[in-house]
């Protein structure tokens, strides 16, 4: 079972005028979602919701991806959500909050569950295991002895603190920002002094933001930074 801490987070405004009845768009459909990922948005009871869980937890799934493989590319159809999981045979309902699914890419399984309100969808994944791996009687992540904290802020609310001259490097607008003062936030459990939220160079690219202390990854945390709208919304994974 593969026991390093890897998640991703996805959030999605639900005000959105582009988020209403995406699901006739019938070009956006076939280059998004696979058959049988069509075929339950548009037999779901709540189709609009149906297809932006779907997407999240591809958007969720990828941001894992991108952390375990260099030069992921976000092909939507590679990243299929299964909802046959078992103990999760409602998982797609409209009370879906709780409920894990998985995702496929490539050999990679990752389980996502969602918090869906009135005017967002919140989704948060965890690196499952690999195919192939044995699947013992709690492969379930969220079952693991660890803590991931989450939360989501509207643009209306305030943030305290301040980022780290670091931090502010990997800035790239004001939701970019407000996310990493959210993440700063929930860190604060841990009480990890000197620990900053910044990207590091990798082979090729910038890595995606990671929990570190003097310019190295602290072992055992993970974070994940998501905006859209109105929204912010992070996550952080660390020892119990």
């Amino acid at each position: 079972m593969h026991s390093r801490a890897v998640i991703g987070n996805d959030i999605v405004d639900l005000a959105d005028p582009w988020t209403a009845g995406k699901e006739r768009d019938r070009r956006f459909m076939d280059r998004v979602f696979t058959p049988e990922e069509r075929r339950r948005i548009l037999d779901a009871a709540e189709p609009t919701l149906e297809l932006w869980r779907t997407w999240s937890a591809k958007e969720t799934a990828f941001k894992i991806a991108s952390k375990l493989r260099e030069g992921v590319i976000f092909a939507h159809r590679r990243f299929e959500v299964d909802p046959e999981v078992p103990g999760a045979a409602d998982a797609f309902s409209a009370s879906a909050a709780g409920h894990a699914v998985s995702v496929w890419f490539e050999d990679l399984e990752i389980r996502v569950r969602w918090e869906t309100a009135r005017d967002y969808i919140h989704c948060i994944g965890q690196l499952a295991r690999r195919a192939g791996e044995p699947v013992p009687a709690e492969a379930d992540p969220w079952r693991r002895p660890r803590r991931l904290l989450a939360g989501i802020v509207q643009d209306s609310q305030g943030l305290g603190g301040a980022l780290t001259s670091a931090e502010r490097a990997s800035v790239h607008s004001t939701a970019s920002e407000r996310a990493r003062l959210l993440a700063r936030q929930l860190m604060e459990r841990w009480d990890l002094q000197g620990a900053e939220i910044v990207r590091m160079w990798r082979a090729w690219r910038w890595s995606p933001p990671v929990v570190a202390r003097l310019g190295q990854p602290v072992a055992g945390f993970d974070v994940s930074l998501s905006h859209d709208g109105r929204f912010v919304a992070a996550a952080v994974v660390g020892p119990a």
